[in-house]
């Protein structure tokens, strides 16, 4: 395994990591915000605010998760009736497709940070610089996962699927 795949699996059992202990805090909040509300009639403000900023970490570290192991929505009826050389061809073409989306996300998540992240929070007295960010790091994830799938689909011999699989998983279903 050469070092940028080690890099790239890494990153993704990190991506993972986070995106379970961010889930784990959400999930602890709204119970502890519940249980002030209705067990002891305090509702505490900050509890709506911050695991609404969770999700957003979740949600944009998820969706670049799925990158690297094709676990978007993929209409791959027509994808997986080609021939083999084809498919490669259209398989990278989607990679790089995935990788200008993630150029985006990362190069306007820089300005949406720059514009926005010194306002206030609603209910705590934070800045936003502290969950903005959460679109450009998801976008550069994006685009280094996309570059894993197109390394990995030029260099397979068989084509992977284009959503559900990844290459690694190709053949895979035949075995017992």
């Amino acid at each position: 395994m050469s070092l940028f795949d080690r890099l790239v699996a890494l990153t993704a059992a990190l991506v993972r990591i986070v995106c379970i202990v961010l889930a784990t805090a959400l999930f602890v909040i709204v119970v502890a915000a519940v249980i002030a509300r209705y067990g002891f009639g305090q509702a505490v403000s900050w509890t709506e605010e911050v695991p609404r900023y969770l999700l957003i970490w979740i949600s944009f570290l998820a969706a670049a998760s799925c990158v690297l192991r094709r676990e978007h929505v993929g209409f791959d009826v027509l994808f997986n009736a080609l021939p083999n050389g084809p498919r490669r061809v259209l398989g990278t073409a989607l990679s790089l497709l995935v990788f200008g989306f993630g150029w985006i996300v990362f190069r306007y998540g820089i300005t949406f940070v720059q514009d926005f992240g010194s306002d206030l929070m609603e209910t705590i007295p934070y800045t936003n610089y502290w969950y903005y960010p959460a679109m450009p790091i998801s976008g550069f994830l994006i685009m280094l996962f996309s570059i894993k799938v197109m390394i990995d689909e030029l260099r397979s011999k068989e084509a992977g699927a284009i959503a559900g699989a990844s290459v690694e998983t190709v053949g895979m279903e035949q075995r017992p």
